[in-house]
């Protein structure tokens, strides 16, 4: 008897597992996993990683790592925009430090303000002594980007990343609505 009640409760499990609904992705979102790293622990050397995505053949932009006055306690990471068809989403401060932006956070074109300029950086991380700006040490964060597109809207992604020690980057996953100015969330997929 203990065997058929057994029998029954395992019949029952699998039913339910077979049953559960899969999570499908949204198809409109072009959702890529890339694992790409930027590191530097030397102070008197710099560290970067020139990054395409979105299937870009030239560098949509860079990771820079470096130590300013070599000095192995100061961590700098910039964000350096090498195509004029992507923004990313900065702090309204006015300092130019990346905005890291909540899991299911809508990013839209009202969100705050999104950083223009081709060539320019903007700061990811910056630690000086005590004073810290920018993102920590805390495992992933979001950041908020934006490509411009053919017609003059936008297009609205977002990257997950994590920033080890203020010296190393990694992106870790990256997605792009296909719907021009159509927000997405932070995270979907």
């Amino acid at each position: 008897m203990k065997k058929i009640h057994l029998y029954a409760m395992l019949l029952f499990i699998c039913s339910i597992a077979a049953c559960k609904k899969e999570e499908v992705n949204n198809p409109d979102i072009d959702d890529v996993t890339i694992n790409l790293s930027a590191e530097n622990t030397d102070p008197t050397d710099v560290g970067y990683k020139d990054i395409s995505i979105n299937n870009e053949v030239n560098p949509v932009f860079q990771f820079f790592i470096f130590h300013p006055d070599e000095d192995p306690n100061k961590h700098t990471i910039e964000l350096r925009i090498y195509n004029s068809n992507y923004e990313f989403l900065i702090v309204p401060s006015g300092l130019f430090f990346i905005n890291k932006v909540e899991k299911n956070t809508e990013l839209k074109p009202t969100s705050e303000i999104w950083h223009i300029n081709n060539g320019q950086f903007i700061k990811m991380y910056y630690k000086s002594g005590a004073t810290e700006y920018g993102f920590s040490d805390i495992g992933d964060q979001y950041i908020a980007f934006r490509k411009k597109n053919t017609t003059g809207g936008y297009n609205y992604g977002w990257m997950l990343v994590n920033i080890e020690r203020g010296e190393k980057i990694t992106i870790k996953e990256y997605a792009l609505l296909k719907i021009a100015d159509t927000p997405i969330k932070a995270g979907e997929k």
